[in-house]
């Protein structure tokens, strides 16, 4: 049985914190071979209060404050504090079933025996059930080629496969090979960190594996004003990605930049018919959504989906420009000379 550190990155998740760490807890693995570690930036509502509660109650789990803002720095904060040789993420608006830990070791075990170059393994994370409008309609977006591009922070796969990345919102690691490639780069501070570390793992030659079943449940943006505002953090955390990898562009991706530059050249219709392809992209979707809706028996949620796509779509082109103008190195200048402190609380 892999002994496993569970690293969670929070800041001000009063609202999640609790659920996350019941479901950490109730796991189907003996607590005397997983811990759970908190690295928290210095919350001010109450969360840092609350995981220390349950710090005085369990002895795997620990509480760890790092007042240097930065998902990346605060995951290199916790693999460095792991005292076990496999590390897990997940997210502090996340909870786990059961079985996700006993899934998780049995997987890398499971492909570590074909491919020793296995560096991690992990799932899916899918919106709470019957929650809401707009999660019923995100679900059945995060499960189409459009709407994630076939990445398995959204998609449901029936099979294990291997895959050319895993976030880190559902992952498990091999401590060593984290700390091989220098961890997580901070300069990305909130976006694209996980992405840029499957790039060097696999420059170094390591592999992924997607685990089929081996789901977590994902507090996404609860409206579509703030999935919005992320979808656009996003893209730009792609372009900084392409910038930093342009040997690893995805083109497709670029294409919700290449739609948002387009756009006011349909104002220049009265030139040339043209000037409204753009607009073909519309009908696309509007075609897709109705597919993906009435497959799924679903079609009062049609417009809506198609609603989601544009938005996010738009919402991503607008961020990659960001991310293209908006040099990502001078953040390193910011970042780097900071000492990321590392006080564990006194429970």
């Amino acid at each position: 049985m892999l002994k496993i550190s569970v690293v969670v990155v929070c800041y001000n998740e009063r609202e999640n914190i609790d659920r996350c760490i019941s479901s950490l807890m109730k796991q189907n693995y003996s607590h005397d071979f997983y811990e759970i570690i908190f690295v928290d930036n210095n919350s001010t509502d109450g969360t840092k209060e609350i995981i220390g509660n349950y710090a005085e109650k369990y002895d795997n789990i620990r509480l760890i404050i790092n007042p240097v803002k930065g998902i990346a720095g605060s995951r290199n904060v916790g693999v460095m504090n792991a005292r076990y040789d496999y590390v897990a993420f997940i997210d502090a608006d996340c909870y786990a079933p059961e079985g996700w830990l006993e899934k998780l070791a049995a997987g890398f075990e499971r492909h570590y025996a074909n491919d020793q170059k296995t560096a991690a393994v992990g799932g899916s994370n899918v919106p709470p059930k019957q929650h809401s409008r707009f999660y019923d309609v995100l679900n059945i977006f995060l499960n189409t080629y459009l709407g994630s591009h076939g990445s398995v922070q959204g998609m449901r796969f029936q099979k294990d496969r291997k895959v050319p990345h895993l976030p880190t919102i559902n992952v498990l690691y091999d401590k060593k090979v984290l700390l091989a490639v220098g961890g997580f780069d901070i300069t990305f501070t909130n976006i694209g960190e996980d992405q840029d570390l499957s790039y060097r793992l696999e420059e170094n030659g390591y592999h992924f594996y997607y685990l089929a079943g081996a789901e977590i449940t994902h507090k996404l943006r609860p409206d579509l004003r703030k999935w919005l505002q992320n979808m656009f953090v996003y893209g730009k955390g792609r372009m900084w990605l392409m910038r930093k990898h342009p040997d690893r562009v995805e083109w497709p991706l670029l294409l919700p930049a290449v739609f948002v530059f387009s756009l006011p050249f349909t104002l220049l219709a009265f030139i040339h018919f043209a000037f409204l392809a753009p607009l073909l992209y519309f009908v696309l979707v509007f075609v897709v959504s109705f597919i993906e809706c009435a497959g799924k028996r679903k079609l009062k949620y049609f417009m809506d989906l198609f609603g989601l796509y544009v938005g996010t779509h738009i919402a991503y082109g607008v961020g990659e420009w960001y991310g293209l103008i908006k040099n990502r190195e001078l953040l390193r200048q910011e970042t780097q000379p900071q000492l990321v402190i590392k006080a564990e609380i006194d429970s």
